[in-house]
């Protein structure tokens, strides 16, 4: 399965959609573009989020509170 047959059937995480994001904007991939703004907002119907990112710091705090 090719990389817009993947964005069409939503097998991208919204992860994944951010780095495709990236590049696709460094080509001008205007189709890609489209393409990924639909999976996202397909995804949000879903009722899934992307992930919370964490920060080191964060990850630290949260290591030192449990010891």
């Amino acid at each position: 399965m090719n990389r817009i047959e993947k964005l069409k059937n939503d097998v991208y995480s919204f992860e994944e959609l951010d780095t495709l994001e990236k590049n696709a904007t460094k080509l001008s991939d205007k189709e890609t573009l489209d393409l990924i703004e639909k999976s996202r907002a397909s995804k949000s119907a879903k009722g899934e989020k992307p992930r919370a990112s964490e920060t080191a710091r964060a990850r630290r705090d949260r290591k030192r509170r449990s010891e």
